[in-house]
């Protein structure tokens, strides 16, 4: 990244800084597509940045170390910076970011496992889909699908009931998903 305008989405948004390393946008990797897809956001309603930090760049430059990537989630014309590096399992390609129109009858899905589960530390599922409800209408969520972060707020490592509280705490209206998809294999 040689410049970070200020009054740009990255600038506004916080996570890129001048130095940072693009390593992908919306999974292209050739300097002409990037150029492209950056100049062409604004049709887009979300785009997926992965990025390594300038600091990471001295200490990792042989390999790429997955906790110093994230993956940015845009929507609905406010940006929200999902930072997932935690996991040093986490297979980018099945992470993708969606949106739902949260109403009062939520988001449309159940919970199961979180730290300290009755099943013990469990990542954080989709154990239902509601008939009706805003992720059956997506078609984007299935069963089995790992929640990892809501509007911004990662939801790794977190209690059922704590995960359950942000979910319910998002306002009513357009609602950021950071989901890594159920593999069947």
């Amino acid at each position: 990244v040689h410049r970070v305008f200020s009054k740009g989405v990255a600038s506004q948004e916080g996570t890129i800084h001048r130095g940072d390393l693009v390593l992908s946008i919306n999974e292209s990797l050739v300097h002409g597509d990037v150029l492209n897809v950056l100049y062409q956001a604004r049709l887009y309603k979300y785009t997926v940045i992965v990025i390594q930090k300038e600091k990471d760049k001295a200490n990792n430059s042989s390999r790429l170390d997955i906790s110093a990537t994230g993956r940015k989630c845009v929507g609905s014309g406010k940006d929200v910076s999902m930072e997932i590096g935690t996991d040093p399992n986490l297979d980018m390609n099945d992470v993708i970011c969606i949106e739902l129109l949260k109403t009062s009858a939520g988001l449309g899905f159940s919970l199961d496992g979180g730290k300290a589960s009755i099943a013990g530390d469990r990542p954080l599922l989709v154990k239902r889909i509601f008939k009706g409800g805003a992720a059956e209408q997506s078609g984007n969520i299935e069963t089995g699908d790992e929640i990892l972060a809501v509007s911004g707020k990662s939801l790794l490592g977190l209690m059922h009931y704590d995960a359950w509280n942000i979910i319910k705490s998002v306002p009513e209206g357009p609602v950021q998903l950071l989901i890594r998809k159920h593999r069947t294999s």
